[in-house]
């Protein structure tokens, strides 16, 4: 409930206050930047000390500034599609398919995914993450290929998908040019602040590991650039 304050430590007070409530005042609670119903749920779980509950709001607060405070040595991580069962090499850390499914889920803004080749299967696979986001505000475009023979019919439940459990008004699909190269690339990008670049297709292959791919997910202000890349060719 921390996470996104502004400041941890005066929100870890405020949230303090709320809990100690006798009853949960929707107003102020939602004019503070918290959920009532989360607020209930905490108290439920948390009880009526007023002791317990300050320490719990501090050790958040705490946890939150100490998560800010990591420094990522590196702008990237590798990624890699491989079949089941196949033991991680050591020093690899993720998968194609949760690689996306974490882009999708961190997105609180913009989602963008563009690749030569989609298909139900692959689509399916992060289908309901992609629905979610929607219903939460994220705007979704995908990059329509060109020459995927499948992505029609993929995309269409997906659109199904997105009716029934997010918000289809979110959902956008782009096209390329007509004088566009073949787009080869592999992309999510999310919030323009993160990415997924590498070989994998969005098919059931290529994301659950019945290819072999190799990937990275990128952070910073070259994602910015990346997306200027999707744009190039794309139709206005």
């Amino acid at each position: 409930m921390l996470v996104d304050a502004a400041d941890p430590r005066a929100a870890a007070c405020q949230l303090a206050d709320l809990l100690t409530a006798p009853h949960t005042d929707r107003f102020a609670t939602s004019r503070a930047g918290f959920h009532p119903d989360l607020v209930d749920l905490l108290r439920s779980r948390i009880g009526a000390d007023a002791a317990r509950i300050s320490t719990a709001c501090q050790e958040g607060a705490a946890w939150v500034l100490g998560r800010r405070s990591v420094v990522v040595d590196e702008p990237w991580d590798l990624v890699a599609s491989l079949p089941s069962g196949t033991p991680l090499p050591r020093g690899l850390r993720r998968t194609t398919g949760e690689t996306l499914i974490t882009l999708i889920v961190q997105a609180r803004h913009t989602l963008r995914l563009a690749a030569p080749f989609i298909d139900r299967p692959g689509l399916a696979f992060v289908g309901d993450a992609l629905a979610a986001a929607t219903a939460r505000g994220v705007l979704l475009e995908i990059l329509l290929p060109t020459r995927s023979t499948h992505a029609d019919d993929a995309l269409n439940e997906l659109s199904t998908t997105i009716r029934v459990s997010g918000a289809i008004a979110n959902f956008h699909i782009s096209r390329l040019r007509l004088d566009a190269p073949w787009p080869h690339f592999k992309v999510m990008t999310s919030d323009s602040a993160a990415a997924y670049i590498g070989s994998a297709n969005v098919t059931g292959a290529g994301i659950a590991g019945g290819n072999l791919e190799l990937g990275v997910l990128m952070r910073g202000q070259t994602v910015v650039v990346v997306e200027q890349i999707l744009d190039l060719y794309r139709e206005r």
